[in-house]
């Protein structure tokens, strides 16, 4: 047999493959083992590939084009450890539902067990936390018909010795693109079960977490007949929305304490997206059967040991076919939004007293980025600080995290994945966060025509920690400065000591900028204490 035809042969049946289930993307991580891929979407100008010389970042980065796109998007890896980097990555798109396709390279099958070099157990190499697994050894019929794109799916494609310096000898790819991934259906029978939510809560509050931007309207439009009270988290793409002012909840500490004090016992939590990321959400897990919790959302986990009442589909279809046939009466929960929107205003003033915070420059920041803009926010501070300080004015931003399941991994990757051309495109990240990643900056010379902002919160550690468990090890405190890696890869410097240095920041357009936040730690701790003050002290007016 000619093993480089062999190679080919297969290598144009995974690419149709993958091309068929609606990949117009790949990202290549090069080796000699996949060489076939390179030389194959070499020679193919009707796919974008991406070059990448490291495998996690490379997953986590397709992770962000294929929820930018919305269609299932293929890292190309070779064989051995390469495998291994894919995992992170994974997991995070199988608890999002995002369809990642995983195409790794592995040597004959001969070679299995022998422990030669550069060979290990790569089948089913990802456990559960992909959907499809088909083990690739000889031309074959090899398709993704039974991908059904609610997560991601692997290919282990078994491929002979590269011959040195053969060169891509077949036809130049003719292969057909579909039209985009249709998104999933909601069954209609389980409009019932929101029915029944409904009739039976009388004290409702809704949770809107990680929203498409396309179910906005629909959702907005839900809500507004709903009539109840709603935390919109800033990944809901609806926090700044204007229209919903009357029903917001903007103080978002305590909740559940705050409305029972107004005399609006929550009794049930309609969950709306992703699973939210705010401390209400662990409340739940110790309030057991006493309040009820309904889930809507386009993946299947409902988020909370308690309750496993999820209706999955895509979201904006749902609410645009839902006949509502209840609303509620503001009249239980009015004093406790008006005293939520006196409390707010109380943070804003606090915001401008306090300029150096943390939360204050962060307040500032959400005002400053452009309408329109695209946010990505880091884990773990910056999506809890988002929050709490950001703008409430309409900006229309399109906002995104990496909340399924990860940590902190592979967060500018995923940015720059998420990011558009023509666009400002801002990732708020903590200083850990950035050191995670610091290699995913290398795919920024292949992203032509973007304004790329990453504003990095220098706390000088785990800041998260110091609250929840206050050990000096827990904080991985340091002393670093950013500014060594803006001069790493061109980009510009910014620093950012306090809310007065917006006032003068100017900042180029179609590149790549770093602003380096430094808040105070002593002037934040007060703010802190300021805030807690002002629940404390509504809490004991109306006890």
């Amino acid at each position: 047999m000619n093993l480089k035809l062999n190679n080919e042969t297969i290598t144009y049946q995974v690419l149709q493959a993958a091309v068929n289930a609606g990949v117009t993307e790949f990202i290549m991580c090069a080796g000699s083992r996949n060489v076939s891929f390179v030389e194959a979407l070499r020679l193919e100008d009707s796919l974008t590939t991406y070059y990448w010389p490291e495998e996690r970042s490379a997953a986590f980065f397709a992770l962000g084009r294929a929820r930018r796109t919305n269609r299932a998007v293929a890292v190309i890896t070779t064989s051995g450890t390469a495998v291994g980097e894919l995992l992170p990555a994974t997991m995070e798109a199988y608890h999002l539902g995002v369809p990642l396709l995983l195409i790794t390279a592995d040597r004959p099958l001969k070679f299995r067990g022998s422990g030669a070099p550069q060979t290990c157990q790569q089948t089913h190499i990802f456990g559960n936390y992909v959907k499809l697994f088909q083990d690739i050894s000889k031309p074959c019929n090899c398709d993704l018909k039974a991908w059904d794109l609610d997560g991601p799916a692997h290919l282990n494609v078994c491929l002979e010795e590269p011959q040195s310096q053969a060169q891509f000898v077949g036809q130049k790819l003719a292969l057909p693109i579909p039209p985009p991934t249709t998104l999933r259906k909601v069954d209609p029978h389980q409009n019932q079960l929101l029915d029944r939510f409904l009739n039976k809560i009388k004290y409702p509050l809704v949770i809107v977490s990680a929203l498409k931007v396309e179910a906005k309207e629909a959702v907005c439009a839900f809500l507004l007949k709903l009539n109840a009270p709603v935390m919109l988290e800033g990944i809901s793409n609806l926090r700044e929305n204007t229209a919903l002012n009357h029903l917001k909840v903007k103080a978002t500490e305590q909740i559940l304490q705050m409305a029972h004090r107004f005399e609006y016992p929550i009794d049930g939590v309609l969950r709306i997206g992703g699973i939210p990321t705010h401390r209400i959400w662990r409340d739940l897990e110790y309030k057991g059967d006493s309040i009820d919790v309904l889930g809507i959302s386009e993946i299947p986990f409902s988020g909370l040991s308690t309750s496993n009442d999820v209706i999955m589909g895509e979201i904006g279809r749902f609410f645009s076919h839902y006949a509502l046939s209840k609303s509620y009466s503001s009249t239980p929960y009015t004093r406790w939004i008006q005293e939520d929107a006196k409390c707010y205003s109380e943070l804003t003033f606090l915001f401008r007293n306090f300029p150096r915070a943390e939360s204050s420059i962060l307040h500032t920041l959400s005002n400053e980025i452009a309408t329109n803009s695209h946010v990505y926010l880091g884990n773990s501070l910056p999506i809890r600080e988002w929050d709490t300080a950001a703008t409430h004015e309409h900006k229309n931003f399109d906002m995104k995290a990496s909340r399924g399941l990860n940590g902190i991994d592979g967060q500018i990757s995923t940015f720059l994945g998420f990011s558009s051309e023509h666009i400002d495109n801002w990732a708020i990240l903590g200083d850990l966060t950035t050191l995670y990643d610091l290699v995913g900056l290398w795919i920024r010379p292949q992203l032509t025509k973007r304004s790329l902002n990453i504003a990095i919160i220098n706390n000088g550690g785990a800041q998260l920690f110091a609250k929840l468990h206050p050990y000096q090890e827990m904080l991985n405190s340091h002393q670093l400065s950013f500014e060594p890696l803006a001069a790493m890869w061109n980009a510009s410097y910014h620093k950012i000591r306090d809310i007065d240095a917006f006032n003068n920041l100017k900042l180029p357009h179609n590149g790549l900028n770093i602003l380096e936040i430094l808040p105070d730690k002593v002037e934040s701790d007060r703010l802190n204490k300021e805030i807690s003050s002002i629940y404390n002290r509504t809490q004991t007016a109306y006890a």
